[in-house]
């Protein structure tokens, strides 16, 4: 009789258990709900040049290297300029009011890299797209948006 109880007792505390370790995580399988594991990552991978000083262009190229590209970061003109005369890179994307500073040399030499502009306001992005065929706007600064740009970019030097 004692071996019936503690059949039964092992039997109950077993279910007990089980039945919360049964619903530890079902949430997280629901479509559409639970913990979302997006990373974007480049299918074309490419040499990109971020220009620029802040936090926002550190994120840029910490986000763009997580993708799967290969990114430096410059700070100062001196040394963008020889990087950018180095030929290592494929896309340079700095704000478009740094144009002066990053597109003189490019456009006269072949195997230059492309400029990416970055737009700050809509009147900017439209001056910048008479000049240039992919501008991005910050507002708009998902990561989504400069990975299609240098796709598209990547797609057009090939």
């Amino acid at each position: 009789m004692m071996k019936i109880y503690a059949v039964i007792l092992t039997a109950i505390a077993a279910s007990m258990v089980g039945g919360s370790v049964y619903a530890c995580g079902d949430s997280l399988y629901r479509v559409g709900k639970g913990v979302a594991y997006r990373v974007y990552t480049a299918p074309l991978p490419g040499s990109v040049l971020v220009y620029g000083d802040g936090e926002n262009a550190e994120l840029l190229a910490k986000e763009l290297a997580r993708s799967g590209h290969g990114v430096r970061l410059i700070t100062n003109s001196e040394e963008l300029q020889a990087e950018i005369g180095s030929g290592a890179y494929d896309v340079v994307i700095a704000a478009y009011s740094d144009e002066s500073v990053v597109a003189p040399d490019m456009t006269s030499k072949s195997g230059a890299p492309t400029f990416l502009p970055v737009a700050l306001t809509e009147e900017e992005k439209e001056q910048a797209g008479k000049d240039y065929q992919r501008v991005l706007l910050a507002q708009k600064a998902e990561i989504k948006h400069y990975l299609k740009a240098i796709h598209q970019t990547l797609k057009h030097r090939s």
